[in-house]
């Protein structure tokens, strides 16, 4: 049995080659709520009656080289309980857990394709 939950589908994420071009498109052509913004990526919202999701654009190659194609991740509510837990299930970590600047514990695996799932757990 899991040592850890999955909460819900925290955020999706889209490596894009031109972020100010993909932010116009996605505040001004479908209208989503943009958040926090940097030089290399830009998140943006949209919510449901009872949750959210953040769709984050992130320039391909910066800050740190991000998988081609979409990528989608999880939010958990331990996530160093998550890691061991998969690793203990013959899973790969691609990324051990480490605290980001933007207020999460994040882990990276990969699935038996090599699909990178993203693993985040909120330290506010």
């Amino acid at each position: 049995m899991a040592d850890f939950q999955i909460e819900r589908l925290n955020t999706i994420i889209i490596p894009v080659k031109d972020l100010k071009k993909s932010i116009h498109f996605y505040e001004n052509v479908l209208h989503l709520q943009k958040g926090y913004v940097d030089e290399s990526m830009a998140y943006f919202t949209f919510r449901t009656s009872d949750d959210h999701t953040t769709i984050l654009l992130h320039i391909i190659d910066q800050p740190e080289p991000v998988e081609k194609g979409i990528v989608i991740e999880l939010l958990v509510d331990d996530v160093i309980s998550a890691v061991s837990s998969i690793k203990e299930a013959g899973g790969l970590i691609v990324q051990e857990p480490i605290n980001r600047e933007w207020g999460v514990k994040e882990a990276i695996i990969a699935d038996p394709d090599g699909y990178k799932v993203w693993l985040v757990q909120s330290l506010e």
